[in-house]
């Protein structure tokens, strides 16, 4: 049974690599690029669907870092995504808060990474009582109003892609 176990362990552990070694290339798109900026407009409010996506985007920063592209990604959050990047979680009954929590842990870790910067609408946050810098999670910029982030961005070449 030990056996067994260790095989199996050895190949979970492989399966990850091999799945992205067999990932085709995106060259035809990116031919010539050094530097990929993506602005992440994320409204999406429900914690597990966020969560979701959340995978997909670390994905795609992999796969920039895979065929040899630079990500420069911004993550601004407005609408009822402002809602989830509360420091304080007391409010939330305990299934909310742990998806809540799972949601943030991921955007901690993201945040690690060269070239990810967050930032929360002021405007948003607002409706969740969240009006200070130091009510949202570390890291995590508050702004005067993200749709002007998302016009300046764009003007420094960033391409926009709503998460909701």
């Amino acid at each position: 049974m030990q056996r067994v176990l260790k095989v199996f362990f050895v190949l979970f552990t492989l399966l990850p690599g091999l799945v992205l070694a067999d990932k085709p290339s995106d060259n035809r798109a990116i031919n010539g690029m050094q530097t990929g900026k993506i602005l992440w407009d994320i409204t999406l409010a429900n914690p597990e669907n966020l969560l979701s996506r959340l995978n997909v985007l670390e994905e795609t920063y992999e796969d920039m870092i895979r065929q040899k592209i630079k990500p420069q990604m911004i993550f601004t959050f407005r609408g009822g995504a402002a809602g989830l990047i509360a420091r304080d979680l007391s409010h939330l009954d305990i299934d909310k808060a742990a998806a809540v929590g799972q949601v943030q842990y991921k955007l901690s870790e993201l945040m690690k990474r060269p070239g990810i910067h967050m930032e929360a609408c002021q405007i948003a946050t607002r409706r969740f009582n969240l009006t200070e810098q130091n009510q949202l999670m570390p890291g995590i910029l508050l702004v005067g109003n993200t749709f002007l982030s998302i016009m300046g961005y764009e003007n420094k070449g960033y391409t926009t892609i709503r998460i909701d």
